[in-house]
């Protein structure tokens, strides 16, 4: 028998293990993350982690241990809705990574070649690189982007039931899971039931998804249809416009009907290379890998959000607040070869944190002040709050480049890593 058909029949001895439990918690912990409906914080948990370890070991091996609900919470999206996730307590958390290390190399061994989300070693540049490898080195230049509607949270708990007993038949580690899933949520005081979903916040949940979309990625597979997939981010590559359609057609048959999942057809699109395609926040057009322009958009928000001209606060604390959203935006955006776009950035915000500087001198006696120190010898006029005076040679020769330098403001530019630095993974 071929190792990918093994099945693994006793399991749930390796998830009660306080070892395992107790190094699921410390992974927990470097994780941090807010606390669950019974306010223990992941600290709080640890100031009596043996006990709660041998705890939490005891109820799983007697069958007694029961997943507490949800808490919800709402975050923002980019198109201004909220998305909804599920926080699970700490205790919980606990047990979902232990059950998730066992369970994620069982898995990890079959799963499709082109799936890069939430697995080791694999990332989202490399994702992008294979999207732009099938798209412009191997001709497929006809590219579906697929949309899905709420895959996280419309996982049918039945198939992922299933799912996962193709390779596990330990019926305590599916009851496990089962229990999981059926948790419910408090949102509001009120207890709702959780009838379909992985919920967004749970530490198994991109496991289990990967696992249930593994089904679609293998019948692409099987039908020689090239694909790329990012959790549930999906790009289908063909050589032309009318397979790019019939591709589309057997996706959406598969996640549908097979799957019982919802495409929405509103941003589901059939673009090329020529007309360029967006992928994880990232746009590949032609040879050139460039930044989404709602990324674009929103970055500069939250930017103008912390910048605002009317605050008292000085400007080193500002650059403080400032320096690990650019660094978390470089950072994502390392492949990118827009130096010219990040120089620009640079130069936006440095304008931006000079704006305040002069509204914060208020009068024109301390600009003339500071510019007279710096061997300006003309007299200088302009009005302190309008947005168009950060921008004249006079303010720029009074407050430099080198100034928010020495104040360590973050050099966006120095992040870029080529594309080519992060290799096809099984071309």
């Amino acid at each position: 028998m071929q190792e990918k058909e093994m099945k693994y029949y006793s399991l749930i001895d390796k998830v009660y293990s306080e070892k395992n439990l107790l190094k699921a918690y410390h992974r927990v912990n470097s994780n941090r993350g807010a606390p669950g409906i019974d306010g223990v914080t992941v600290r709080s948990f640890g100031e009596k982690l043996l006990e709660e370890i041998e705890r939490l070991s005891e109820e799983i091996k007697s069958g007694e241990y029961m997943p507490m609900s949800l808490r919800r919470v709402e975050i923002p999206k980019a198109d201004g809705k909220t998305r909804q996730l599920g926080i699970p307590a700490v205790r919980d958390r606990v047990v979902q990574q232990s059950l998730k290390e066992i369970l994620e190399p069982i898995f990890e061994e079959r799963f499709h070649p082109s799936s890069y989300g939430y697995r080791k070693g694999r990332n989202a540049w490399q994702a992008v690189e294979k999207a732009k490898a099938f798209a412009s080195k191997y001709g497929l230049c006809n590219v579906v982007e697929l949309d899905l509607s709420k895959c996280f949270d419309t996982l049918d708990h039945e198939k992922i039931i299933d799912s996962v007993a193709e390779r596990v038949s330990d019926g305590k580690i599916l009851k496990l899971i089962r229990a999981m899933l059926k948790s419910g949520v408090m949102e509001d005081g009120v207890w709702k039931a959780t009838e379909t979903g992985s919920p967004q916040g749970g530490v198994i949940s991109p496991l289990l998804a990967n696992i249930y979309l593994d089904e679609f990625d293998q019948k692409m597979k099987a039908r020689g249809i090239r694909i790329v997939r990012y959790a549930d981010d999906i790009l289908i590559f063909s050589k032309t416009q009318e397979e790019a359609r019939e591709f589309l057609a057997i996706a959406i048959n598969i996640l549908e009907i097979d799957m019982k999942l919802k495409v929405n057809r509103n941003k589901t699109r059939i673009t090329t290379l020529e007309e360029g395609f967006h992928f994880l926040g990232f746009e590949i057009k032609g040879e050139r890998v460039g930044i989404e322009k709602s990324r674009l958009k929103r970055f500069k928000g939250k930017v103008k959000g912390l910048t605002r001209r009317n605050q008292s606060i000085a400007v080193k604390e500002i650059v403080k607040e400032l320096n690990p959203l650019l660094r978390g935006f470089a950072s994502y955006f390392r492949i990118v070869d827009l130096r010219s776009t990040l120089r620009g950035l640079l130069s936006w915000i440095r304008r931006r944190l000079r704006a305040i500087i002069l509204h914060q001198w208020k009068s024109t006696k301390k600009l003339n002040r500071v510019l007279r120190r710096a061997g300006w010898k003309e007299k200088v006029n302009l009005r302190m709050n309008k947005w168009r005076s950060s921008h004249t040679k006079a303010v720029n020769y009074a407050i430099p480049n080198r100034f928010f330098e020495e104040l360590n403001l973050f050099d966006m530019t120095s992040y870029h890593h080529p594309l080519s630095k992060y290799p096809i993974l099984d071309p």
